[in-house]
């Protein structure tokens, strides 16, 4: 695959987002690798498209035009948002028959507000579209119109096109998650999740890449979890102290939760650290001390209480951090040159909880320069998109998704020099994953 500046609409359409967006001016991208570009602006020819945009870790993410080249196509082009290769956000899909359509995407598909329009003068289809299918009513449209308009519903000459493009190239680099295609978005299910990612703590070292695994869990928390994003609760790095964290627990989850019926998810990712003489281990939020873990950090113990006590269908938990006192590069943590006292026993999980630990009690948690993500998240993720359905079923049970992570995170850890085990206790045969 070559890298040329591309002629014509696509130059012009570029030219002209980059005057509107010059308050986000990102470096030309370098070298022949687009595998490794990154938070850069490109040009990449493709013999089926030309793309000219923004990248983040080899995939168009940012802003971005999207022209298809090859005949087959016949010229329609996409101008707007991306994420991980796909269109998310805002953007505009111009068909070559004039169609177009201008709204919101998530992970490829028409979803949120948006309008489909016409060239022959047919009332426009402007509302709400979910999981690309018009939901809501046309604007101005009488029923003879509107009768027309809703086979428009099917529309998926674009889906086809542009749903996955960009995930397998321009990348062809390490495995990624977004590489499983498979595995398409489920549907909503009753379900929500916390989501805590941790980088940059107000007196310990940082947890590397730590807010970035949040916000691929909460990506994956939708695509494939099936979790609303109104029914996802983010907090990472400023926003994730212990006051965020335990209020979230306290009120926001319960708020969100009807008996019996909700599967709760929870994610954290950063730094943990185990009390000798307690026996007791510790998430630590971004303001944590670790002179005062008891004031200052969140327990295992209490995390656990609060989710036992919101009745919820089933719980499950990752967490991709460690009880070692490491952070995730093996360094001690340490506060005013003071270690952190490292011993401790691992705690019984609850009954009905499902817990996959990014490690032993006494192992680090590792984060890596070239998945630019922990280890464990990284498996974690790919995981979840499919990869871990070892009997080609659709799903991922907890079984499924443990093996998998534990046998590759093992693997991957010792290419590195290092060792890291996952842990699992829960139900192997509970779905968390289903199509």
């Amino acid at each position: 695959m070559k890298t040329v500046f591309v002629r014509g609409l696509i130059g012009a359409a570029l030219a002209s987002a980059l005057v509107v967006h010059a308050q986000t001016v990102l470096p030309t991208c370098q070298g022949s690798d687009t595998s490794q570009w990154h938070a850069c602006r490109g040009v990449l020819d493709d013999p089926e498209f030309s793309y000219a945009g923004d990248f983040m870790r080899g995939k168009f993410e940012g802003r971005g035009i999207l022209e298809f080249t090859a005949d087959k196509y016949q010229g329609d082009y996409y101008q707007g948002e991306f994420k991980n290769g796909m269109k998310h956000g805002f953007g505009i899909y111009f068909f070559a028959n004039g169609e177009k359509y201008a709204g919101q995407y998530l992970f490829g598909k028409r979803h949120g507000k948006g309008t489909y329009s016409y060239p022959d003068g047919r009332a426009a289809l402007s509302g709400q579209w979910v999981n690309n299918q018009f939901v809501g009513k046309p604007t101005g449209a009488d029923t003879k119109s509107t009768s027309s308009n809703v086979n428009a519903n099917g529309i998926d000459t674009e889906k086809k096109k542009t749903e996955s493009i960009g995930l397998q190239r321009p990348v062809k680099q390490l495995d990624r998650t977004s590489d499983v295609q498979a595995y398409r978005p489920a549907p909503w299910r009753d379900a929500v999740a916390i989501v805590v990612g941790i980088a940059n703590y107000q007196r310990l070292p940082t947890a590397s890449f730590a807010n970035k695994d949040a916000a691929q869990f909460r990506d994956h928390a939708t695509r494939y979890l099936g979790i609303a994003p109104e029914n996802i609760k983010t907090l990472t790095d400023s926003e994730a102290q212990r006051a965020d964290i335990l209020l979230a627990l306290k009120y926001w989850l319960p708020s969100r939760v009807n008996a019996g019926k909700t599967d709760v998810f929870v994610y954290f990712s950063g730094h943990g650290v185990a009390q000798d003489m307690a026996k007791q281990h510790y998430l630590l939020p971004a303001d944590a001390n670790t002179d005062l873990l008891e004031d200052t950090a969140i327990s295992q113990q209490h995390l656990f209480h609060q989710l036992s006590k919101v009745g919820a269908k089933s719980v499950t938990v990752f967490l991709d951090t460690c009880f070692s006192g490491t952070d995730r590069m093996g360094q001690v943590l340490a506060q005013y040159q003071r270690g952190v006292t490292i011993k401790s026993n691992a705690n019984a999980m609850p009954a009905g909880v499902n817990v996959l630990t990014a490690g032993t009690p006494l192992q680090s948690a590792y984060g890596d320069v070239q998945l630019q993500q922990g280890v464990f998240s990284y498996f974690l993720f790919k995981g979840l998109a499919g990869e871990a359905d070892a009997n080609g079923d659709k799903h991922v049970s907890m079984g499924e998704l443990a093996d998998y992570v534990q046998a590759r995170t093992y693997k991957y850890a010792l290419g590195i020099r290092k060792v890291q085990e996952p842990q699992f206790a829960g139900d192997r045969q509970y779905m968390v994953v289903t199509k």
